[in-house]
């Protein structure tokens, strides 16, 4: 029996349009998790054991709006309420909010009086306009400072909130302000951490990360280089970084504290890339004496 090439061609067009439906789809919620992550709040951190309350460093703390381009960002002041006060901006990564920033505070508190830590735009509890992954946070810091601070400040972040601050202290506005950058797990291009998560959700790399970049491009989500910003900034940048980081790669760290003007770096052994708040306890210090030993005055 001869096959019906009319069957053939259908069955090939049926096949094909599904897997472009499947294709899409799959393309689809990448970018929506991207821009629109899930919110890591109050819940997440009573589940993780962290601290749930701004007051868990027994300082005294108050909560606040900033607002920043279509977004209303929660944000966590803590210590000292005097806007000359030496102050410390403390930003969480990506998927997290300002309660993961709070459980990493401890090693912070002797280098600052008064500490801010905002839920980014698209994160945690804030409302309004979705994450930009980087292409305009560091406005939204500078921002921040601007409005609520006049004196020294020192920029601390996690992963997307690493390279937040490095591109953060490049800002005429606050860079003059700036005494230092302390980056844990930075990445050199948006692509890097993207194309790691499809890696862990075995999702096809080749086939997923142009299209989503480009789609994100179209969002306004363009990618910037952490290295280069370094490379600019003009206060000291301490960088640390996990040797068992799937995220961010820790050739990508070591080359961005190579980069600074005045750079320090260090690894951690084992560490992953979320493991900051359990790890790195001692390296944190070290840095932070680093900066403190380089900055000026």
């Amino acid at each position: 029996m001869v096959p019906d090439p009319t069957a053939i061609l259908g069955g090939a067009a049926f096949l094909g349009a599904s897997g472009a439906l499947v294709y899409a789809g799959a393309l689809a919620g990448v970018v929506r998790n991207s821009i629109r992550p899930e919110r890591k709040t109050l819940g997440w951190a009573l589940g993780r054991g962290f601290p749930s309350e701004p007051t868990a460093w027994g300082l005294p703390a108050r909560e606040w709006i900033h607002e920043f381009n279509g977004a209303q960002c929660p944000v966590f002041e803590i210590g000292d309420e005097d806007p000359a006060a030496p102050t410390a901006i403390v930003l969480h990564g990506f998927g997290r909010s300002r309660y993961d920033a709070l459980s990493r505070l401890g090693p912070i508190l002797p280098y600052a009086r008064r500490f801010l830590l905002p839920d980014l735009p698209g994160h945690g509890d804030a409302h309004g306009r979705s994450t930009r992954l980087g292409t305009d946070e560091d406005q939204f810091v500078a921002s921040l400072a601007a409005a609520h601070s006049t004196g020294p400040l020192l920029l601390v972040g996690h992963s997307l909130g690493a390279t937040v601050a490095v591109h953060g202290a490049t800002l005429n506005i606050i860079a003059p302000r700036v005494t230092g950058v302390l980056a844990l797990a930075p990445y050199e291009r948006l692509a890097t951490p993207m194309g790691a998560r499809l890696d862990l959700h075995a999702m096809p790399r080749t086939a997923l990360l142009g299209p989503t970049m480009r789609v994100l491009s179209l969002l306004g989500v363009h990618e910037r280089s952490t290295r280069e910003a370094a490379a600019r900034a003009r206060c000291p940048i301490a960088v640390i970084a996990g040797t068992a980081d799937l995220i961010a790669p820790i050739e990508e760290a070591r080359a961005i504290a190579a980069a600074a003007k005045r750079g320090h770096f260090a690894a951690i052994t084992h560490a992953r890339h979320d493991d900051f708040h359990t790890m790195g306890r001692n390296e944190m210090i070290a840095a932070l004496a680093w900066i403190t030993h380089s900055a000026p005055g």
